[in-house]
């Protein structure tokens, strides 16, 4: 069976799009003839990847074409890829392969409630909706990213499955050494944010959450900004440590955290990354019930905190130095996504999904 997974991205950067279809080339590609159609970067190109450049082509389906037709693949996995499913199903006719659209998020309704109502938003509004109303129906196969996304668009498509973000639980672990070095801080208590930070996207939330509130924070909790930023301020508290291109140093920065905060303002209808990493790495994570969208088997109290915005603040400053109960929650937080949100138990579904398409 020989396979594309499809993506609009740039491989050379890690953003939740990029992180997920790398995810599912991986776990295709050991059983697979599998390889990977994305834009182009300056960094180093994944093995078996073809890229399409430049980096911000406006031609993206137009270069699809000859792929299809030199590669002659069986099936397209779009990763999210609204634009290129447009070529790929008019190809299918011809070439006859069947294509799997991964639902990222509710287009339609992520765009609505993310911009004020006015005439041009409302008519962008619409199109959003004809346009994900007619992947989702002609799609062989849909796998919705979370039970929201599943819910909304199995009216359109009785061929749909849920397979949810997942991480790679042996790759997204805490060491032992880094678990004993965690808690000698000489009482100071490190705070993470996860990027990227770029102007335009709604992480950007997230540093002006901080900045505005860096006061309210007990003084020995400092902040790590972890990613790609955009807008730096100088603070003896904050450390910036730019983009990560090795995920191997990522973890590793996760490892030093003694918790990370997602102040999350805006809905994201597909689980965050930046949630289940360093849950799966045992740190505890803070964040609004905004931030869980999606994430139907995490339980407040438990594996994670949630607190609307105005709470997160005054509970960051009275939980964070109970070690024991920091601890708790981290290793609670490893168990769960062991259980459901790990490479392992999505990757059984995922495998069963491409082999009753072969039939």
């Amino acid at each position: 069976m020989k396979i594309a997974v499809s993506v609009l991205g740039n491989m050379s950067e890690d953003n939740g799009t990029t992180v997920r279809a790398k995810r599912i080339f991986e776990l295709l590609k050991k059983r697979y003839d599998t390889k990977l159609i994305a834009r182009g970067g300056k960094n180093k190109e994944l093995e078996n990847t073809i890229i399409v450049k430049p980096e911000r082509t406006k031609l993206w389906n137009l270069k699809l074409i000859p792929i299809i037709i030199k590669n002659k693949f069986d099936c397209i996995y779009c990763s999210g890829d609204f634009l290129g499913f447009m070529t790929y199903y008019l190809l299918s006719k011809i070439y006859s392969y069947k294509i799997i659209f991964e639902a990222h998020g509710i287009k339609s309704v992520e765009y609505k409630e993310g911009h004020p109502d006015g005439l041009i938003n409302r008519f962008k509004f619409r199109v959003f909706q004809i346009l994900e109303k007619f992947v989702v129906k002609h799609a062989d196969y849909i796998i919705a990213l979370s039970p929201d996304i599943y819910e909304f668009y199995k009216r359109y498509n009785k061929n749909i499955d849920l397979i949810p973000v997942f991480v790679d639980e042996d790759r997204f672990r805490m060491s032992e050494k880094a678990k004993d070095k965690r808690y000698d801080k000489k009482g100071e208590k490190l705070i993470g944010l996860i990027g990227p930070f770029e102007f335009g996207n709604i992480n950007m939330y997230f540093l002006d959450f901080l900045y505005n509130n860096l006061n309210k924070f007990n003084e020995k909790i400092k902040f790590v900004i972890i990613g790609k930023c955009d807008y730096k301020i100088k603070n003896e508290r904050i450390v910036y440590t730019d983009y990560l291109d090795d995920i191997q140093d990522y973890v590793n920065q996760l490892a030093t955290l003694d918790a990370v905060l997602i102040p999350s303002k805006l809905p994201s209808f597909g689980p965050l990354n930046k949630i289940l990493e360093p849950m799966s790495c045992s740190v505890p994570v803070f964040t609004t019930p905004i931030g869980v969208i999606g994430l139907d088997n995490i339980e407040n109290g438990n594996s994670i905190f949630i607190f609307e915005e105005d709470e997160l603040i005054g509970k960051i400053n009275e939980m964070i130095f109970h070690e024991k109960l920091m601890e708790k929650m981290g290793n609670n937080a490893r168990i769960t996504v062991e259980k459901y949100y790990g490479k392992k138990v999505n990757e059984t579904k995922l495998v069963k999904i491409m082999e009753d398409l072969k039939r």
